[in-house]
């Protein structure tokens, strides 16, 4: 057999949908100034890092952290150390150094390299705040600094270890979700640097004569904490504090907490610290009265959609119908710290339902309901052919983006084949993106369907060459 007639390998999944996903946005340099303009975590941007959050063995990411991180005194032997997405905070001691999150798989030697900067110090104590890939995946490469008597003691939440653990039951799914390759992610549960002491609720630490308060409340995930360090006024605020309406309610991510996530933002008010570092963002240093302004508009906004959620329930209307009146009031909306920039008030409310709802949303069909692509089926049969529903659906794509996605997605789920029907959909979401997507989540959401769209059509060629 000639080599020009041998079979060729096939290429993974992952692999075709990022270059799938390439080709839309250079097709469309406009998709990804929306994606940027919808806002990220902070932090210097990479994609080799957000690409490649679970890969310790990523040279291009493990560079690229290296030559972006930054490291910013807060106060007196106080540091935020800020990578591309996430940080860090590190406090140096008598007896050592107590460093809050370990960033991503690909950070863990920026974070070295940082620490290194400014103190020579064993690395005494590790805190995870929660186990988010982004806070404790860096660890590996902070344990064999050099010679110590000792090996770091890693502290967390004691649902930590079941929370990372999701990341390897669903490893298929995650991977997806998240956007990152699948041979990357965890396959068990030696993929990580798990805590050697878990607690619940709370534990107060002494180190070096300094107490450190590890106060467990559920928010984002249900193994979140935060860190109050008395003695210097500081609170390592985790994910409580974000800069932007908080990420309650992203729909890909399992079940977040929004009133207990607002009881902790009180909770650090009362504290009366002087000082916030945030797991993202800046840190809000020496200025005790914008931090209880700040933390105390997030807990409100948090409240008033929990309380705008939970009346809508009591008074038996359709779920869609509360999530389509979430909003917040007019001096909530205009702080600059609130703006929607990774999720809405409509996706805070949905997650709000999902807590205390099943999984019925009110509409009687929707109980046990024939299949999308029947449905689907079934309605442009009754429009006249996906022809019918594409024109309608370009009709209203700048009066109603929304139901054109609603008419796009009837089109392409009743003929998935179709390469006409697959170019509209790709070019009706890009539209929507570029005119009128509010938010990152909901970029990154229409973008991903874009590409399975794309694959779909990269697929029917190919069969048909």
């Amino acid at each position: 057999m000639s080599s020009d007639t041998q079979p060729q390998p096939e290429v993974p999944l992952d692999v075709r949908r990022k270059k799938a996903r390439i080709g839309l946005v250079i097709a469309n340099p406009a998709l990804a100034d929306a994606l940027i303009s919808g806002g990220g975590f902070g932090g210097n941007h990479s994609a080799p890092v957000a690409q490649n959050m679970f890969d310790r063995n990523h040279g291009k990411a493990i560079d690229d952290a290296k030559r972006l991180v930054e490291i910013e005194i807060v106060t007196d032997r106080s540091w935020l150390i800020r990578l591309p997405i996430v940080n860090c905070v590190l406090f140096e001691t008598d007896e050592g150094l107590v460093l809050v999150d370990t960033g991503m798989a690909p950070g863990g030697p920026a974070i070295l390299q940082a620490i290194r900067t400014v103190s020579q110090a064993p690395i005494h104590t590790i805190i995870y705040t929660h186990a988010h890939v982004d806070h404790c995946l860096g660890t590996w490469a902070l344990l064999d600094d050099g010679p110590s008597s000792r090996p770091p003691e890693i502290i967390a939440h004691a649902n930590a270890a079941r929370r990372f653990d999701r990341y390897v039951k669903l490893r298929g799914s995650v991977s997806r979700y998240m956007t990152q390759p699948l041979e990357s992610f965890p396959a068990s549960a030696d993929d990580w640097t798990p805590p050697t002491r878990t607690f619940n609720d709370s534990l107060s630490l002494t180190i070096g004569g300094e107490v450190f308060d590890l106060i467990g409340r559920r928010g984002e995930t249900d193994d979140q904490l935060y860190v109050s360090v008395p003695g210097r006024r500081a609170i390592a605020s985790a994910d409580y504090y974000q800069g932007f309406l908080p990420n309650a309610g992203n729909g890909k991510r399992v079940q977040r907490y929004v009133e207990e996530w607002a009881v902790a933002l009180r909770e650090m008010v009362a504290l009366e610290p002087l000082h916030l570092l945030p797991a993202h963002g800046e840190a809000v240093a020496n200025d005790p009265d914008r931090i209880a302004e700040v933390l105390g508009v997030h807990a409100a906004a948090l409240e008033h959609l929990a309380l705008h959620t939970l009346e809508g329930l009591n008074n038996r209307l359709r779920q869609d119908e509360i999530a389509d009146s979430a909003a917040l009031p007019d001096d909530l909306a205009s702080h600059p710290t609130l703006n929607e920039q990774y999720v809405s008030p409509a996706d805070i409310s949905r997650m709000v339902m999902k807590q205390y709802c099943g999984w019925w949303d009110d509409i009687p069909s929707h109980w046990a309901p024939a299949r999308f692509d029947q449905q689907a089926v079934t309605i442009c049969e009754l429009a006249g052919g996906v022809d019918a529903v594409l024109a309608k659906a370009q009709s209203v794509a700048d009066s109603d983006p929304a139901m054109s996605s609603h008419l796009a997605d009837w089109a392409w789920y009743a003929d998935p084949t179709n390469a006409e029907v697959g170019q509209a959909v790709i070019d009706l979401y890009s539209h929507r993106i570029i005119n009128h997507a509010g938010n990152t989540q909901e970029v990154l959401m229409y973008l991903d369907h874009m590409t399975d769209v794309q694959l779909t059509l990269d697929d029917a060629t190919a069969d048909a060459s």
